[in-house]
């Protein structure tokens, strides 16, 4: 939180507000940091749930016509809400989320982190093997160069990502926004066992996909991550890729029941 404030704070266009959702902490400390900013803050205390029931707490708060999520530990640059902005002006008007990507670094000296996706043969696999290994659900045919479901119900990433513009369901949750309209369709996966809730982001575009949204992914506003020691997504312990899988199985579970709803609300392609 005190590098996500000031972030925001310096924007060159700040939000019209900023919903904090807050478990475990001390209210007051965090009052008090957001009394050193010219920021509309609203804080909301979470008494029950994990990380997605967060994520509802604040989607049905903000009040805006657009909403940007991201994450404490996040660093906009100076022009992020202001890119953002400018995008959705130029939205069509089903056009129901836009997102883009993060770029991890390291505070000792801000130095950026690489990643699988700097990687030639990840780029070389996404291009030639994944289309035929990992193919998206029909639904989803158009998203197959952004990030999709596929037909075993994996979250899989298609070989524009992270450095071309295409449809796309959200990249990940530190940088990603929706029209109010569109979110109000959806809701994040909440599960007793869903703690970290991986894929909650791609479980959302996958409802609102069902609802005739579409949903794309553009490079063009990044934003800086902190690199924690506990990211599955950059470096893993045995116990947190036991913890990934496991929710990732519940994952699979719940994309199956938001296809059957669908075919039972009469989707059609």
């Amino acid at each position: 939180m005190k590098y996500l404030l000031p972030s925001l704070n310096n924007q060159s266009l700040k939000p019209d507000e900023v919903i904090l959702i807050l478990k475990n902490c001390n209210l007051r400390d965090i009052e008090a940091l957001c009394n050193q900013y010219t920021l509309n803050c609203v804080i909301i205390e979470q008494k029950r749930g994990y990380y997605t029931s967060a994520l509802n707490l604040g989607k049905r708060e903000a009040s805006g016509e657009v909403i940007i999520f991201t994450d404490d530990d996040a660093i906009p640059p100076r022009r992020w809400v202001k890119r953002y902005v400018k995008i959705w002006k130029k939205a069509l008007y089903n056009i129901g989320s836009i997102s883009s990507r993060d770029f991890y670094i390291r505070l000792n000296g801000l130095r950026v982190v690489p990643t699988k996706d700097d990687a030639i043969e990840t780029r070389i696999y996404r291009w030639f093997v994944r289309p035929c290994l990992e193919p998206p659900l029909s639904v989803l045919k158009k998203y197959r160069f952004g990030v999709y479901i596929d037909k075993r119900l994996n979250v899989v990433h298609g070989p524009f990502l992270p450095y071309k513009a295409c449809f796309s369901l959200p990249y990940r949750g530190v940088n990603m926004s929706f029209r109010k309209e569109a979110i109000n369709e959806a809701d994040f996966p909440v599960h007793p066992s869903l703690k970290r809730g991986f894929g909650n982001e791609q479980y959302v575009g996958l409802q609102l996909v069902l609802k005739k949204w579409e949903l794309v992914y553009t490079p063009s506003n990044p934003t800086l991550h902190i690199q924690r020691k506990e990211s599955l997504s950059r470096i893993a312990t045995k116990v947190q890729r036991a913890e990934l899988k496991y929710e990732t199985s519940i994952m699979r579970g719940l994309f199956n029941n938001l296809l059957l709803r669908g075919i039972a609300e009469g989707f059609k392609e």
